[in-house]
């Protein structure tokens, strides 16, 4: 390789790598809501924290409008996502319809030593999930839904379902603040495992359906809590 290919390559990955670091810097700034929704991004102030150029952070802008963390109003410029009632229960719904599909796949060509492995840890888990942090468990019960995708063998079916976790992970922390939500959200993912362990497809897609609280109430009061909260100093 020559020496203009070796600093062309160098330069792309610098660039890449850039774009990557402002990505996941507004993303989890939009995540946490330390950037209020529908407030604008300073592009200027976002390359100034992470010390790299402003054309970066606008190629992360792009890709964060794809990835609804984000809207561009022309000749105004870019802003932090906003919420809706409708936004989060759409979400819900796909994120059903992802995991129901994956749930039902993996139920007909899952192999055992995977679903044990996913219910070995779980077992583990159900004799400390009481001192875990509230975040962590979060991260644990998105991990354990993600690793059934996984088994999907579906890489489209898993980057959808990242995102919409993402998407609707400040509601999903409201769902299990009380200790008994977070008891039956570990029962429930050991009662998921055993029955896709035992290809059972009809209880599993049953168990989904009760875990992911579909269409529920309690879901819908979730997200109107959820509202509430994110849009709480715009309404005092």
């Amino acid at each position: 390789m020559s020496k203009q290919k070796r600093t062309d390559k160098a330069v792309k990955e610098t660039s890449t790598l850039a774009v990557k670091r402002a990505y996941d810097y507004i993303r989890d700034m939009s995540i946490d809501f330390a950037i209020r929704p529908g407030k604008q991004i300073n592009e200027v102030d976002v390359a100034d924290i992470l010390k790299i150029s402003r054309v970066p952070v606008r190629e992360a802008l792009n890709r964060l409008v794809v990835g609804g963390f984000a809207y561009f109003d022309p000749g105004k410029g870019f802003f932090c996502r906003k919420f809706s009632e409708t936004e989060m229960r759409e979400l819900y719904s796909v994120r059903f319809d992802l995991e129901l599909g994956a749930v039902r796949q993996v139920c007909q060509e899952g192999t055992d030593n995977d679903i044990s492995s996913i219910l070995s840890d779980w077992e583990k888990i159900e004799d400390t999930y009481t001192s875990v942090s509230q975040e962590k468990l979060i991260q644990l019960d998105e991990l354990f839904h993600m690793r059934i995708v996984a088994l999907s063998g579906n890489s489209e079916r898993i980057a959808f379902l990242q995102n919409v976790y993402e998407r609707i992970r400040f509601v999903r922390k409201i769902n299990i603040e009380t200790d008994s939500v977070r008891e039956t959200l570990v029962h429930a993912h050991l009662n998921l495992a055993q029955a896709i362990l035992k290809h059972d497809e009809a209880l599993a897609t049953k168990l989904l359906e009760d875990h992911l609280w579909v269409n529920s109430q309690a879901l819908k009061e979730n997200i109107r809590t959820g509202m509430l909260r994110i849009y709480a100093d715009d309404m005092s």
